[in-house]
């Protein structure tokens, strides 16, 4: 065997294992939720339709829990066991256990207070706290909820109609007809003619009785509801945080090019133009009719944008990133938890303040097959280790019943919080990390997200963004980008599965961030 021959199977053999040792080294850079949280089912009620509208835990312990046919029971976690407290309701998509034992709950049509007054463990009295708002019988007028604030301020949202059908002959409330869009032009069925040819005429989604496509405050003792803001499409997740300050998730859809999460401000409006027929500042043409740079003057823009499939899709309600629930620590405060209805997995929230705006980034949290889909609806045990996740589908892809998720108490390496720099994004991790340092490894593209009449958004001018440095310092991670950012875009950011700390692997590698403004 000669020099040269030597010398290439040497050369062979040395690729060989640096090839094995790479492969090895990625294998085990993936990382399992199932090694930190624990999900199973919790045993099911019979003889209910088991669609979850809202959980709340009551004062002694037990979970109040509203389900899709109208039933609320309660759950004794201890004895795995559920009690019937009320039936008839329709559909409600929300519950407050209050101090008092009585229970809140929002149905499609109104605000209940559900009383016990004989204390027999079954609700005698309903009664009627609100329904000061409008109700026209079609299928997608949703009424979601329920949160209060720190004086007793309850808030609910309503999703506007669809013109997947029109509606009844009989509704509730009077019926705007701005644009010369009568009532009777929504009518469907037998003698009202074919809606086929009829929803030719209507905007994808419409808001003609009050207050659809809008969130409202019903004050302590009020029969009246105010409109607190408008511009909502399907606002379904609703979480008032500790400074009363209220964050509503929406979906996809006409002006909504992905699910978004909102930081409301009061007496604005948020982005649909649907609602803006109750508005403080009525137009006097169809919303949908308004020049788009009226809208984009007017609007609230998001705290967070969601791209479709990628990010997420619908959705739900959320909450507070809780310490004991995880491997954060103060670094994380802010933070949000938000369900998925067609992903088997939970979305968290990274928020961030640029220039008085809050703006921020989203990544996935505990993506599990033994999770599933449908996830609607969010409950914390008292402890904050566990989680409760309702499910739902509502004729859309989705599961029934209700998973508890445990952290086992195994730390992992987490990303807490993400941040926008004058030349890129720094990163907070929980733990002091190793990471690689040429920046090819860190994949980066950005885009935008259209506001238009239109169904959701593809990706536009879909721009790659080089990493020109990279430095790990501690626990944190700084990313300069070659390029000069831009506002108002998406910021897709793949970090290398390789980054690791003494706690392992990272969890999450995928994040995106929504620059709406960005430091000049």
């Amino acid at each position: 065997m000669t020099t040269t021959i030597k010398k290439i199977i040497i050369s062979m053999l040395l690729a060989a294992s640096s090839f094995s040792a790479l492969a090895q080294q990625v294998a085990a850079a993936a990382f399992s939720w199932e090694d930190h949280y624990k999900i199973a089912s919790v045993p099911s009620p019979r003889m209910v339709d088991t669609q979850v509208g809202g959980l709340a835990f009551t004062k002694d312990g037990r979970i109040a829990a509203c389900f899709h046919r109208g039933e609320i029971m309660f759950y004794n976690p201890e004895a795995e066991s559920w009690k019937l407290f009320a039936s008839g309701l329709h559909e409600p998509l929300g519950i407050y256990a209050e101090d008092g034992g009585t229970i809140l709950v929002v149905q499609r049509a109104e605000l209940t207070r559900l009383h016990d007054k004989d204390g027999d463990g079954t609700a005698d009295f309903y009664e009627v706290i609100c329904n000061d708002w409008g109700v026209s019988g079609n299928y997608h007028e949703f009424t979601f909820g329920l949160v209060k604030d720190s004086k007793k301020n309850v808030y609910v949202s309503l999703g506007t109609a669809s013109n997947g059908s029109g509606v009844r002959e009989e509704i509730r409330g009077p019926w705007n007809d701005t644009g010369g869009l009568t009532h009777d032009k929504f009518l469907y069925g037998g003698e009202h003619g074919s809606w086929t040819e009829k929803k030719k005429a209507v905007p994808r989604m419409y808001a003609r009785v009050p207050y659809r496509g809008c969130v409202l405050q019903i004050q302590p003792g009020a029969r009246k509801a105010t409109v607190y803001a408008t511009g909502l499409r399907t606002p379904n997740g609703l979480y008032m945080d500790a400074d009363d300050q209220l964050w509503v998730s929406d979906n996809q859809g006409d002006w909504v090019g992905a699910s978004k999460l909102h930081r409301i401000q009061p007496g604005r409006f948020h982005g649909h133009a649907a609602s803006l027929l109750w508005d403080k500042r009525p137009p006097t043409v169809t919303p949908v009719e308004l020049p788009l740079q009226e809208l984009q003057r007017r609007r609230v823009k998001s705290a967070a944008l969601m791209p479709q499939g990628e990010c997420a899709n619908s959705l739900t309600q959320m909450l507070p990133y809780r310490r004991e629930f995880g491997s954060s620590s103060a670094a994380s405060s802010g933070n949000l938890i938000i369900g998925d209805m067609n992903h088997a997995r939970l979305v968290q929230y990274l928020p961030d303040v640029v220039n008085g705006h809050y703006q921020g980034a989203a990544t996935h949290l505990i993506t599990s097959e033994s999770l599933g889909i449908g996830n609607n609806r969010l409950l914390y045990a008292p402890d904050g280790k566990t989680l409760y996740v309702g499910k739902t589908h509502l004729s859309w892809p989705g599961r029934e019943g209700i998973k508890r998720i445990t952290y086992t108490g195994t730390p992992y390496l987490q990303v807490e919080a993400m941040r926008l720099t004058p030349k890129g994004f720094t990163f907070q991790f929980n733990s002091k990390i190793s990471v690689p340092a040429d920046g090819s490894a860190y994949e980066i593209q950005s885009y935008r997200i259209g506001y238009h009449a239109g169904y959701g958004s593809k990706n536009y001018d879909l721009e790659d963004e080089p990493c020109a440095k990279v430095v790990a310092d501690g626990k944190e991670l700084i990313i300069e980008l070659d390029k000069a950012l831009k506002s108002n875009r998406v910021y897709d950011l793949r970090l290398p599965a390789e980054i690791k700390s003494a706690l392992g692997y990272v969890s999450s590698t995928r994040f995106w961030y929504t620059a709406h403004l960005i430091y000049e």
